[in-house]
This record gives structure tokens, C-alpha cells and sequence, in this order.
């Protein structure tokens, strides 16, 4: 609340009326003191009573400065050692004109006499007489509807005065309990922070002196320290707390409705001080609250987050007083737990995540049990919302309620686990959630996997919701029991239809499913392996295009090769297949993770990695076979396949025939082109690839032909459009590829030769001059290795035509590849070569060269030259006849000259 100063009309009335009428029955106050005096005391005290009478007079009548000097010199004498007996007489002849300077309008006046009255009572023994005046003033000072002290200070100084009377007279504080409690109404309200400070104090000490009074009142003193409990001084906040502790141990425990979401909200403090303060006065109620059973729901969250504090010595602390609440609970039922004591299961033994925690006494867990389901919904609820500190502390406190709960948990499986999938996949959560996850899963049981749903028997399903989930009732079955009763012998049915899992959600459940596989145990994981992989092998889950959702897969499937161990042989074909739906969607950092997978998984089989490849990729090829023909190419399984392809080495011997048969429907003319441009750019590459062993080479031999006269050629078909002609590009490459890899003999050359090259003709002329340059390569490769046996003189003479005029191309580097074609063409004319007959073949190839022998460029002459060389051997008079007749058109006669000199000799 707002302190206000009061008019001076209203100050000069509480002065005048107010203490005269509180400090009327102090006139004889020093006669009774005297009465308990000494002779020599009361002589004493009349003496120094004497010396200041006309200071005190000076206290009502004189002038600012006369006031205080006379309170200088009236604290003087006060402040001097004096017997008890003296200083309680000289007390009592001042404590009328001190108390009344009590309500003086100079502020110097009203400190000075504060602080007066505060060191006279420190020094006595026996304050008792003098309360019903103090007390009254101090009320008057800070107790009205509005505050009439105005100075900080001097609120200040009131409130350690009172807090000095509670400690030296506390048998007579019950008497005055209403009035101070009036003081701490408005003080702990109070805008100065040390007044608050010593307003909390003040009330956790009457509380101590003076319960049973403190208790009628306690109530409005709640409001006043909920304001304040928010205070931006760490020390209020603390002593705030620790005030809501002494006020609801003394008060109505109605109270703690109002005041827990407070108190939970200082969990949240920065300030250690502060948390420490909420767990320590939370554990004292757990164990001292009156009606506490009731109470236990609301206690225990705010005790368990203590827990799991950042701080170890808090978290320490809070274990303690949590133990102690249950040995005291375990205490106070001892009958009704006597049986599980007796007859207890044997304790879980911990590990992974749980490694090195100490079970928690019984008493303890009990408690969470009995009170989890009420606990449960608002922690969830807090688990999702939007604020990260909030969502932090709720997966902490869920995972000590795990722990404290242990198989009891699983009654809660469903909700806990959808709130998990929410929020796992915050960065600042992921940690905490699989520790909370691994945790669920040390305690989930057999029995109750079996019965969590109809349709499967384990909590992989509860990670991926089916597109219909039916929930079966058979009327005879008892009350609250589901009963498996075949669909045809059910009396009603309730099916429940969801929509299809987003890749978000299956994401997320994903990563809490590889958490609860590795806190699982293996001998129970194994019986649900089954129908957990052929959960994640469903096509929405292995076949997203949301890239977060396979590394989240990548750990579930390492979770499992390293719960199972050896176990993992059994399934290995669906966890190989996995590995390699991986590793083909994966990039290049994700890719060596999936390789460790793959030795780890091989190694656990006591075999390499290619005999893994051995073992599986039939299996795999033949699945795939069924499939192809609706590929596009962004099909997961055409990217599986061509993983496959590149990393199974030498176990292509053994899976030839069903990769022919995939590709060869793959690169039809009715497929999309860039389906085709993929399977010849993976076909190039698997065939520059093929040569790791004899089997390999052996078995892509014997479907070489095959590969050209049904997969190349087609493709070599010329198609307007760039699609098409990319297509072609691809189509060539692959050739070009299969060429080099010395898969295709002399003798299955002959085969194709004809229809082969008739083709080539065709795309030497092609518009994409990648193209032409891999053709003329082609060409120059089919030239050397069918040899003479396969190109006689009529093959090619149908040759030539086509690369002189590449010889014309743009492409420098084309026209290079034609004079190397050109060198082996002429390195199979045959010496029995009629030059008759052929002269005007022989006549055209030489006019053809020696115009290129004067280009521009003089890579391209020294080519065309080294071409000669070789082609003038054939026929020198006719080459020597050409040259002389253009020899004088070029540029430069340097290389005529050459020739000449060298074919004239």
C-alpha cells in the first residue's frame, strides 16, 4: 500500500489528544518505581531527575534548537553507566516526555527520542511496566489507516524497538499481539525495503512468543506479504518467504491456497537464498503442518523441485527434508505399510541414467504415489507452455516423480509420453527429457506393455499412432478390465480414426522412442523389437522428406544395436536396411556415424561389413524389384538403391541379375527423364566401380550386351528438346563408363557393333557438345579394341566422313579427341589396302587434314600433324601431291615442309 503523510491538522491532533490520553496514567509511574528503590537509589534518581528538569521542560516549550540540546543532554546522562535500580527510576520520571517527543513535528526530535527509549530498554532487565505506554505510541506512529510517520528512518528505528521488546519481555508480548500485528499490517507494506526486512522479523519473533494469540489474527497479514513476496531486493523476498512459513505454521492452514502458487513461483528465483528459503519452509510444513495429509498434493511439487536444484547444496538439503517426511509418514503408518515392508518386491536395479542413484526410502515413495495423479495434469500442462524456465523446472520435478514412483508411472504412460513428444525437441529440454524418458523406461513392466493397447503389445505404438485404433469392450468382461476378444465375437466396437502422423510429431516421437530403448532392459526390449522395426520401417516414417526426423531415426536405430548386442543377428536385415535408408538421405558429416552403425552392427554378428552386404542386399534387391516401376526421382527407395549399389563392392556378383532388371525398366522412353538421367549418372558410376573382384567382373560381362542393346542404345535415340538431350549425355556417359571398365570382350563387341555404331554416327552430331566429345571418345575406344578383326575398310570408310567434319567443331577439345580418333583409324587401315580402288576415299581424308594443319591454333596443328605422320604412311605421293598444292595457302609452311622432307626421302 501507499504511505501517505497525514495534514497537519491531523498530526497536531493525534499530538495533542491521542498521547495525553495514552501517557495521562504515567504521572505516577515514577512513584511506583520508586516504591522497588533503594534509599540511596531514590536519591540518585531524584538527583539526575533534578539536573534535568528544565531539559525536559525544554521538550514541551522550547524552540527547535533548545529541543535538541536538551535531548543531548538528557542522552548523556542516560547513556552513562547507571545501577539497574537508577536507570529504571530515571527511566520512569523521563518516559512521559520521550514518548511524547514520540509525535514531536520536528523529524531530529522524533529520531533522537526513538533511539532513546530503544537504548534505555537495552540496558534493563525488567521492561514490563512501561509496555502499555511504549506500545500505544508505537501503534499510533505506524499502526493508523494511514501511517502517520512520514521518515523512513524513523519507521525504522520504531520497528527495531519492537523487535528489542519481543526479545526482553516476551511473557508480556501476548498482551500486545493485536497491536503489533496492526504495526506489521501497514509496515509490511511498507515502500522502504528495511522496513519490510524488520517487519518479517518482527512477525517470525511474535510468532514464536505468542502463538496462540498470533493465531486469531493471522489472516491479515497474508496480503500484505503476498505484495511483497515479488520485491525486487533479494533479502525481502527471503525473509518474505520465510514470514509465509512462521505465519501459516501459526495461523489458519486454509491460508496455503492462496499463498502456494506464490511460493511456487519463488522456485523460480534467481537468487539461491530465496529457493532455499520456499524448500526449507516447504519441508518444515511437510512434516509439522497441522492437517497436512490434505496438503501433500501441493507440498510435494514444491519440495521435489528443491530436488533437482542447480545448486548441490540445495538439492542436498531438500533430499534430506523429503526423506525425513517419509520417515516420519512411514512413522505414523506403520500398520498399513506392514506388508509392504515385509513382503517388498526386490528393489530395481539402476542403470544408464540411473546408475549411482540411491533408491528412495519407502515412505517417501508412497507419498508420490498416492499423489501423482493430482500432480500430474498442471505439470504437464507446464511442460508445454511457452516459457523456458517453466518448462525446464516442470521436466526436472517429472523426473524426480519418475524416479519416486517407479512402476507406478506406467499408469500415467499415455499422457506422459504426448507430453513429452511436445516439447523434446526444444534444445534447451533434450537433455532433460531423455533423462526423464530412460528413466520411464527402467520401470515400464511386461504385463502392463501387453495390455497398454489391443493391437500390439509394447509402447512403440504409443510413439506412432495408428491410422485407426480400435479399442475393443466385450460386455461380459468385469468392469474397468479390456478384453481381447476377436472383432467377429465383439458386442461393441469403438473405433477411433486419426489423421496421419506429421513428419513434426513423428520427429518427436522418434527421439523420445530412442531415449526409452536405451533406459530399457534387453531381455525385456527383445519380445517388442519386432513390431517396434516394423513400426519405423513404415514409409512415413523412413520415407520423409523432413531431414530433422532421420537423425532422430539415426539414434533410435543406435539404440537398439547397442541395447540388443549379439541379440541384434535376429533382426538384422530390417536394421541393415534402415543403416542404408540412412546413409543414402544423410550428408557427409551424418554419413560416418551410420558407417560406425554399420561396423558396430557386423561386429556384433562376428562378421565384416561386406559379408553383411553379402548377406542382406538380396533379400533387399528382390523387395525392391516389386517396386520400381512406380519410382520417380525422388523416391526414397530409388535413393536406397542406388546406396546400395555404390557401397556393396563385390556383392554385386551376387545380386546382377535383380539390378539389371531395375534398371532396365527404370530407363524406358515412357520413364521420366529425370529418373533416367539418375539411373545412367548411378549405372556410370557402378560400372567405373565394378572391377573389385573377379565375380563382379565376371557377372557384369555376361549383361554387357544386355546393358547396351536394351539400356544404352534406346536412350541414344535422338529426341528434340534439352531433356532429351541431357538424357542422351547420361546415356553416353554410361557407354563411356562401361567402355573403360574393360567389362565388354572383342567378341561382345562384334555383337553390338553394328547397331552400336550406327547410333554413335547419330550422337557425334549432337547439339550438346558434352556429348560429341564423349561419343568421339567412344568411338576411338571401339577402334582400338575391335581392332582390324572388327573394322575393315568399308567400316571405315563410313567413318571418316563424320569426323572430319567434327574437325569443324567449336569445342577445341573435341577436335583434340577427333585427331586422336583419327590416329587410331589410320592405325587400322590394313596393308593389303587396295589404293587404287580407295583413292578418292584416300584423296578426301587428306584434303579434309591439311586444311586443319593451317589453324589458328597450334595445339590443333601440331594434332592434325602428328595425324599426318601416320596417315601419310599410307599412300606419301598422294599426301606429298596435296601438300604441294596448298602448301602455298597457309599461313606458315613450317609443317608442309615437315611432311615433305619426310615423305620425299
Amino acid at each position: 500500500m501507499e504511505i501517505k503523510e497525514v495534514t497537519s491538522e491531523e498530526a497536531e491532533d493525534i499530538q495533542k489528544e491521542e498521547p495525553e490520553k495514552v501517557l495521562r496514567k504515567s504521572d505516577r509511574i515514577l512513584d511506583n518505581a520508586k516504591e522497588n528503590l533503594s534509599p540511596n537509589e531514590i536519591a540518585k534518581v531524584d538527583e539526575i531527575l533534578q539536573s534535568l528538569q528544565r531539559d525536559v521542560n525544554c521538550l514541551h516549550d522550547g524552540t527547535r534548537f533548545a529541543k535538541r540540546k536538551a535531548l543531548e543532554r538528557i542522552r548523556a546522562q542516560t547513556s552513562a553507566k547507571l545501577e539497574q535500580g537508577v536507570l529504571s527510576g530515571l527511566f520512569a520520571g523521563l518516559c512521559k516526555p520521550l514518548l511524547t517527543l514520540f509525535h514531536d513535528s520536528i523529524e531530529k526530535c522524533r529520531e533522537t527520542s526513538v533511539t532513546m527509549v530503544t537504548e534505555i530498554t537495552a540496558q534493563m532487565t525488567d521492561i514490563e511496566a512501561y509496555l502499555p505506554y511504549i506500545v500505544p505510541m508505537c501503534v499510533m506512529r505506524l499502526g493508523q489507516r494511514e501511517i502517520v510517520e512520514p521518515s523512513e528512518e524513523i519507521r525504522q528505528l520504531i520497528l527495531e524497538l519492537l523487535i528489542q521488546i519481543i526479545s526482553l519481555a516476551p511473557s508480556e508480548i501476548p498482551l500486545y499481539c493485536q497491536d503489533i500485528m496492526l504495526i506489521l499490517v501497514r509496515t509490511i507494506d511498507d515502500p522502504f525495503a528495511e522496513v519490510k526486512k524488520l517487519s518479517c522479523t518482527c512477525l517470525i519473533n511474535l510468532t514464536r512468543v505468542a502463538p496462540r494469540q498470533f493465531h486469531t489474527g493471522a489472516n491479515v497479514l497474508l496480503n500484505p506479504l503476498l505484495h511483497s513476496i515479488s520485491h525486487q531486493h533479494q533479502k525481502v523476498r527471503t525473509l518474505v518467504v520465510r514470514a509465509l512459513g512462521a505465519l501459516l505454521n501459526n495461523g489458519d492452514n486454509k491460508m496455503i491456497d492462496d499463498l502456494i502458487t506464490h511460493l511456487a513461483q519463488r522456485t523460480f528465483d534467481p537468487c539461491p537464498p530465496v529457493r532455499e528459503a520456499v524448500y526449507e519452509i516447504v519441508g518444515g510444513w511437510m512434516v509439522t503442518l497441522m492437517d497436512r495429509y490434505s496438503y501433500f498434493y501441493k507440498l510435494l511439487p514444491l519440495l521435489m523441485t528443491g530436488i533437482e536444484d542447480e545448486v548441490p547444496g540445495i538439492a542436498v538439503n531438500s533430499a534430506e527434508m523429503f526423506a525425513a517426511a517419509g520417515k516420519q509418514w512411514e512413522e505414523e503408518n506403520e500398520q498399513d505399510i506392514k506388508d509392504e515392508k515385509d513382503f517388498a518386491a526386490a528393489a530395481p536395479v539402476y542403470y544408464g541414467v540411473l546408475e549411482g542413484v540411491t533408491r528412495p526410502r519407502l515412505g517417501c515413495r508412497i507419498l508420490v504415489v498416492r499423489n501423482i495423479s493430482k500432480i500430474l495434469p498442471g505439470l504437464l500442462n507446464d511442460l508445454n507452455t511457452w516459457v523456458d524456465e517453466t518448462r525446464l523446472k516442470s521436466v526436472r520435478l517429472l523426473y524426480s516423480l519418475l524416479l519416486y514412483s517407479e512402476t507406478s508411472s506406467t499408469q500415467h504412460l499415455e499422457k506422459i509420453l504426448f507430453a513429452l513428444y511436445k516439447s523434446c525437441m526444444e534444445p534447451g529440454l533434450a537433455s532433460e527429457i531423455d533423462k526423464c524418458t530412460q528413466t520411464l523406461a527402467q520401470f515400464i513392466t511386461p504385463c502392463y506393455l501387453e495390455t497398454l493397447c489391443v493391437d500390439c503389445s509394447c509402447w512403440c505404438f504409443q510413439c506412432f499412432p495408428t491410422p485407426v485404433r480400435v479399442t475393443v469392450h466385450d460386455d461380459d468382461a468385469p468392469v474397468g478390465v479390456r478384453s481381447e476378444v476377436k472383432v467377429e465375437n465383439v458386442k461393441s466396437c469403438e473405433v477411433k480414426s486419426r489423421v496421419g502422423v506429421s513428419p513434426q510429431l513423428c520427429t518427436s516421437c522418434l527421439r523420445v522412442l530412442s531415449s526409452l530403448i536405451t533406459g530399457s532392459q534387453p531381455d525385456l526390449l527383445l519380445p517388442v523389437v519386432p513390431e517396434l522395426l516394423d513400426t519405423i520401417c513404415r514409409p512415413e516414417v523412413n520415407e520423409s522428406s523432413h531431414g530433422p526426423l532421420y537423425k532422430e531415426l539415426a539414434a533410435v536405430v543406435h539404440s537398439l544395436i547397442n541395447v540388443l548386442g549379439k541379440s541384434v543377428s535376429d533382426f538384422s536385415c530390417q536394421v541393415f536396411f534402415l543403416l542404408l535408408r540412412l546413409s543414402s538421405v544423410n550428408g557427409e558429416e551424418e554419413r560416418e556415424e551410420v558407417e560406425n552403425m554399420f561396423s558396430l552392427l557386423a561386429s556384433h554378428q562376428e562378421i565384416t561389413v561386406d559379408e553383411l552386404y553379402v548377406r542382406h542386399a538380396p533379400t533387399l534387391v528382390e523387395q525392391l524389384n516389386g517396386q520400381h516401376k512406380d519410382w520417380t526421382r525422388h523416391s526414397p527407395d530409388h535413393g536406397l538403391f542406388g546406396e546400395l549399389l555404390l557401397r556393396s563392392g563385390k556383392t554385386c556378383a551376387t545380386i546382377m541379375p535383380g539390378i539389371y532388371s531395375i534398371f532396365r525398366d527404370c530407363t524406358t522412353k515412357e520413364k521420366d527423364p529425370e529418373l533416367r538421367m539418375s539411373m545412367f549418372t548411378l549405372l556410370g558410376r557402378l560400372l567405373r566401380e565394378a572391377p573389385v573382384t573377379s565375380e563382379a567382373v565376371q557377372q557384369f560381362s555376361v549383361y554387357s550386351v544386355d546393358i547396351i542393346k536394351e539400356i544404352i542404345i534406346p536412350n541414344l535415340e535422338w529426341r528434340a528438346g534439352r531433356t532429351a538431350g541431357s538424357v542422351r549425355c547420361a546415356a553416353i556417359s554410361s557407354l563411356w563408363a562401361l567402355l573403360r571398365s574393360d567389362l565388354l570382350t572383342s567378341k561382345q563387341l562384334k555383337q553390338v557393333q553394328e547397331e552400336l555404331m550406327a547410333q554413335l554416327v547419330s550422337t557425334l552430331d549432337d547439339d550438346n557438345c558434352a556429348t560429341r566429345l564423349v561419343t568421339c571418345n567412344c568411338f576411338n575406344f571401339i577402334l582400338k579394341a575391335g581392332g582390324k578383326e572388327c573394322f575393315g575398310p568399308d567400316e571405315l570408310h563410313k567413318l571418316y566422313i563424320e569426323l572430319l567434319k567434327r574437325l569443324d567443331d567449336s569445342s577445341d577439345e573435341l577436335r583434340i579427341a577427333v585427331t586422336n580418333t583419327f590416329s587410331t583409324f589410320f592405325s587400322l587401315i590394313p596393308e593389303d589396302y587396295d589404293k587404287q580402288l580407295y583413292k578418292a576415299h584416300l584423296q578426301a581424308l587428306y584434303r579434309g587434314l591439311l586444311i586443319h594443319l593451317d589453324d589458328p591454333n597450334t595445339v590443333i596443328q601440331e594434332a592434325v600433324y602428328k595425324v599426318l605422320e601416320v596417315a601419310g604412311k599410307i599412300h606419301p605421293e598422294y599426301l606429298c601431291e596435296h601438300i604441294e598444292n596448298v602448301k602455298h595457302k597457309h599461313r606458315s609452311s613450317l609443317y608442309c615442309d615437315k611432311l615433305l622432307a619426310l615423305f620425299k626421302q
